[in-house]
This record gives C-alpha cells, structure tokens and sequence, in this order.
C-alpha cells in the first residue's frame, strides 16, 4: 500500500512539473522576445531558431549532462552562468527558475551569456546562421506586423521634428532626402549586415560604429534607434554629420547630394 501511495505521488508531481512549462510556437515565442526587448528585431528570427534548435520551445525542458552539470529551460542554461539550488553564476540566477514559462530571467541571462560570451557561439548546438533564410523573414514579417507597429512619417511631418530637433531649414530637404532613401521614411527598419552588425531608424544608422544593440554605445552613446519618436535618431545623426559629413551615408551621395531636394516650401515647421 505505502508503495502505491509513493507511486501516486510521484505521478501527481510529474503531472505537475509538465503543466508549470509552455512549448512555443514561433510567432508567439517571436512577440514575446520582441516584447522582453531581447535584441533588435532583425535578430529575433535568430533567437526562435536557436530556442527550436536547443529545447524544441519546451520552457519546462531540462537536461541532465552529467551528475556535475544539467541544461535548463527554453535556452538550455547551465553552469557556469547560472547555480542549481541558489542563485549565482554569472547570471545570479537559480538553474531551475529557468523551467517555468515566464521568460523573463531566461531572457536576461541569456542576453548576459550573448554580450560576454561570443554571441549565439555561445551555445554549442548553434547551427542557424546559415539557416536563417527569407522564410524566417518572412515569419518574422507576419508575426511582428500590426498596426502602429512602426511609423512612416510625411516629408512635412519629419521637418517639424528635424526644426523640434535644431536643425535649420535650410539643411532639412538634405535630411528628408536621405531618410526617404535611406528608410522610406519609416522609423523603424532594421537592416542586417553580413559583419553582424545592423543599420536602424530613420537614418540607417550603424551598430558597429554609432550605437549599440540592448545597451548604450557607440558614438552616439546610444542604443536601438528604430522607434516611432525618432528623437535620438536625429540627434545621433546630428553626431555623424558634423563629424563626417553627409557624405558618410552612400545613399546621400547618389541620391541627393547636388540632386533636386524634396519641396517642403508648404510645411509650417519653422528654424
């Protein structure tokens, strides 16, 4: 009888343990990382191949390696980034809080083990590079799609944030012929590079030299600059400008430099 009991209890507990994890699906995984900020947009597709690759999407999975060492969670974390029993490791976080379904201390460690150790190197079952083709764009085009999710701005409406921002008139046709060329005018593209770096906003502008994914950095000690309120985005290009001219974006060199500029004799901004 006692042994039947034990049995019971043991299955009630791995019932249990089964319900406190979610398994993913790639658009639902992709907003959630998009929304806990993992890392610009242009990388999301990455981490979702990367998640399938090392735990199926599982956030419950967990793999023991050896007596010494097991893999938890949806990103498959293990010492020496995180403690079983504790907090600690680099990460100062608990192994087995990596096994629920909120993602949030997955999420952050797993940014932790990106910056410090090699980027998606950093884990060994990384086979995506190559992998992530335009079927994954398109994923990430479908998932990430909604209204007001990005914003395209008008000529005029740039102008008066290019005036909010203290840039002449007289300069501001430059300005919005390079964001039309550059971005559509649209805020919030991300363009991937081949060096792994990415051009954001408004103004494509550089991870490698001006700013920084998930942190401030760069030049313009600043991060992310593909958002609706392109305020930083101006003020980062100001930088750029003023340290390397116009010239610095090819797309001002074929497009507008000695070219007709856009008419905005009609908007009310004003500098």
């Amino acid at each position: 009888m006692t042994t039947r009991w034990i049995s019971c209890i043991l299955i009630l507990l791995a019932l249990c343990s089964v319900t406190s994890g979610k398994v993913y699906q790639k658009c639902p995984l992709a907003r959630a990382l998009d929304s806990l900020q993992i890392s610009s947009r242009s990388f999301i597709s990455n981490w979702v191949c990367l998640i399938n690759a090392e735990s199926g999407a599982d956030t419950s999975k967990k793999t023991v390696i050896n007596d010494q060492r097991s893999c938890y969670g949806i990103f498959q974390i293990s010492k020496p980034w995180c403690s079983e029993g504790r907090k600690g490791g680099d990460c100062n976080m608990q192994c087995e809080d990596f096994l629920n379904d909120d993602l949030t201390d997955d999420v952050e460690c797993a940014k932790i083990i990106f910056n410090r150790g090699g980027g998606f190197a950093a884990w060994k079952g990384w086979r995506c590079v190559q992998a992530v083709s335009l079927t994954a764009v398109l994923l990430m085009l479908l998932c990430c799609a909604a209204p007001g999710y990005g914003k395209i701005y008008s000529k005029c409406e740039l102008a008066k944030q290019l005036t909010a921002n203290g840039i002449s008139r007289t300069y501001q046709g430059h300005w919005i012929c390079l964001a039309m060329h550059e971005s559509g005018l649209n805020s919030t593209k991300v363009v991937a590079l081949p060096n792994l770096s990415s051009n954001y906003g408004i103004f494509q502008i550089n991870s490698k030299d001006w700013c920084r994914e998930g942190r401030k950095g760069g030049k313009c000690n600043m991060k992310y600059l593909a958002t609706d309120d392109v305020t930083r985005a101006i003020q980062c290009s100001k930088i750029i400008q003023q340290q390397k001219g116009f010239n610095e974006w090819v797309l001002w060199q074929k497009k507008c430099k000695g070219k007709d500029l856009p008419d905005i004799s009609n908007c009310n901004a004003t500098g």
